[in-house]
């Protein structure tokens, strides 16, 4: 640990700010504990379920367990079991307080151990049924569960016929909607636009799907490589990620990684379903459940719609379902689509406009290594029709992620945001051994970050990291925290929080630093770090100084963690701030402040 004391400057007696608090919500223990949701509760509680089990979506142990803490998240109680539907798993929960007090939890039941037989469900409890005191700080009284039937697109309709200058379908057929490609002459024209043309792999040859749906998938896929192609959004990360990116979509990269594009639109098609060839199982079943809906209120002034984001990794994309009656129906959103597009968050800007971002994900629940960089999609009809995504420039993820809104309307995420990089190539990879909250003022255009939980010196992951905002501001954040043994991991679901009182203080505090004799440092024109080259068997001295609230910090009020992603490449001492040369190649060398999370970072370039 590289203490404060080796700063260049330090002040004696100002009041030190108590920075980021740590807890944990239960003992840790070596089973599945993961996929965690907290809410604040009307009467000032917090209230937090995740999933427990011998496994995730094959566990027939899994259940969903809780915890409860009126301190603030100092304590918690002894965890308990909100719900368990027998011999099944049950994953993702999600917690929601409404407007009227009316407490949500959504999950999923997944029937036969893969994710594309989930099944979407959700339980309320009104008021007076869920409160500490009300429920001894255990279970709320929950209303008994009820599915949400996602028959996203449209039904099944069967084979078109053309009549009367259109193609009309059947009240009711055994198939979804669909035009024999001979049907489809001069006089029975069907504009291309309007359909995808797709093969079975089970001997039924070739249909024009004409289900919304599938069309809605393959048109605005066209229109994100379309935009891919334009912008190189990935080629940040190195020359060319972008088109790797394209390749992946497109073409696919092997037999086990074919076209994503294709692989999708021929599940939400049936075409590979070979059970119910041409059926619409694969989009009826799989939607998930991972973050908070959003409560908005519609043109009229008075409706209240609620929307949820469902993401389906059998198809890589994601829909979100919405009810202006309280749940008693639900309607669906056209699909949202991109580099793997699942597990969104969504949040309202000031002009109404929801904005959603979305992970990157893959087929077959590879999710998550496609691109680090997160998506963002938008909606002006209140989450009914969504936009073509776009690359964020800046937010990264390995993992689940979640916003919320401080009271003053700046937006906050909590998300594994530092990236790994690759020695092999300039290449960043993604892990989860550390967590940051970022802060935008201006509605996404920028984000300020300070690191929550860093994990790089002894392996700790922190895993789906989430926030919430409680209704004093403070920002509330829980996650699943895994910790090496030595005979594996143990887990327990970790919570950290930030006072509102301090917010403005940590997200402004900055970190310098001073190299030793001999080194000069200049930045580099790719990473934009401050840079210093050393020949093998040299070391230069590094020294910190923080500056929080205005005011230099010292020894006394904090520790810092210095870390080297490659040590073989350039080793820190963590007793000195030393950092020598050991072979050839480039290190990135990572300082963080302990109690306020202020990073910094640099470049060693080793030569010989």
């Amino acid at each position: 640990m590289l203490v404060f004391s080796m700063f260049s400057s330090v002040v004696a007696d100002a009041a030190a700010p108590l920075g980021i608090s740590h807890s944990r919500m239960m003992p840790v223990d070596n089973i599945a504990n993961h996929g965690s949701t907290m809410v604040e509760l009307p009467d000032g509680t917090l209230f937090s379920v995740w999933f427990n089990g011998n496994g995730e979506r094959d566990g027939n142990l899994t259940k969903l367990i809780g915890s409860r803490s009126k301190d603030g998240g100092k304590t918690w109680t002894e965890p308990f079991v909100v719900y368990d539907t027998w011999d099944f798993p049950d994953n993702n929960p999600v917690l929601f307080v409404d407007s009227q007090q009316r407490l949500w939890l959504f999950y999923g039941v997944i029937y036969n151990g893969q994710w594309v037989s989930t099944q979407t469900k959700f339980m309320y409890a009104d008021k007076g049924n869920y409160e500490y005191a009300a429920r001894n700080g255990e279970n709320a009284k929950w209303h008994y569960p009820q599915p949400i039937y996602t028959n996203v697109g449209d039904g099944m309709f069967g084979e078109g016929t053309y009549s009367n200058g259109k193609w009309n379908y059947r009240i009711k057929g055994a198939d979804i909607k669909f035009v024999n490609p001979s049907k489809v002459t001069p006089t029975s024209p069907l504009d291309p636009s309007q359909y995808v043309a797709v093969t079975t792999k089970f001997g039924g040859g070739t249909r024009y799907i004409t289900d919304s749906f599938v069309v809605q998938m393959r048109n605005k896929y066209d229109q994100y490589v379309s935009y891919l192609n334009s912008a190189k959004p990935y080629d940040d990360v190195y020359a060319g990620r972008t088109d790797e990116i394209i390749t992946m979509l497109t073409t696919g990269v092997s037999v086990k990684e074919p076209s994503i594009i294709k692989n999708s639109i021929e599940r939400a098609s049936g075409a590979d379903n070979d059970v119910n060839t041409w059926g619409p199982i694969y989009r009826r079943l799989g939607w998930q459940t991972k973050n908070k809906p959003i409560e908005v209120t519609l043109a009229d002034g008075v409706t209240k719609r609620l929307i949820l984001p469902l993401y389906s990794d059998s198809l890589s994309n994601s829909v979100c379902a919405y009810t202006d009656d309280h749940g008693i129906t639900w309607k669906f959103s056209d699909p949202i689509v991109g580099s793997g597009t699942i597990q969104g968050s969504l949040i309202q800007k000031k002009d109404g406009t929801i904005r959603g971002y979305f992970r990157s994900g893959k087929l077959d629940g590879r999710n998550g290594r496609m691109a680090w960089h997160t998506t963002y999609s938008e909606s002006t009809d209140y989450g009914v029709t969504w936009s073509v995504p776009k690359v964020d420039p800046y937010l990264k993820n390995d993992g689940g992620f979640e916003l919320s809104r401080l009271p003053n309307g700046d937006w906050l995420i909590a998300t594994n945001q530092e990236t790994a990089r690759s020695a092999v190539k300039p290449k960043q990879d993604g892990n989860r051994n550390s967590f940051s909250l970022l802060l935008s003022s201006d509605e996404g255009l920028t984000w300020k970050p300070i690191m929550i939980k860093d994990g790089m010196n002894n392996k700790e992951t922190y895993e789906y990291p989430a926030v919430v905002v409680d209704s004093a501001g403070n920002a509330l954040m829980n996650y699943t925290y895994k910790i090496p043994t030595g005979s594996g991991e143990d887990r327990t679901i970790g919570f950290s929080k930030i006072a509102s009182s301090e917010m403005g203080t940590l997200f402004d505090s900055v970190m310098t630093a001073t190299y030793g004799a001999g080194s000069s440092p200049f930045i580099d024109s790719v990473t934009m770090l401050p840079t210093i080259e050393l020949q093998v068997g040299q070391a230069t001295q590094l020294t910190y100084n923080l500056t929080i609230g205005g005011q230099s910090s010292n020894a006394t009020i904090d520790t810092l963690t210095l870390t080297s992603d490659l040590p073989d490449v350039a080793a820190t001492n963590t007793t000195t701030g030393v950092v020598t040369a050991i072979k050839t190649g480039t290190a990135m060398i990572t300082a963080v402040s302990n109690n306020y999370g202020t990073i910094y970072k640099c470049i060693i370039k080793v030569t010989q």
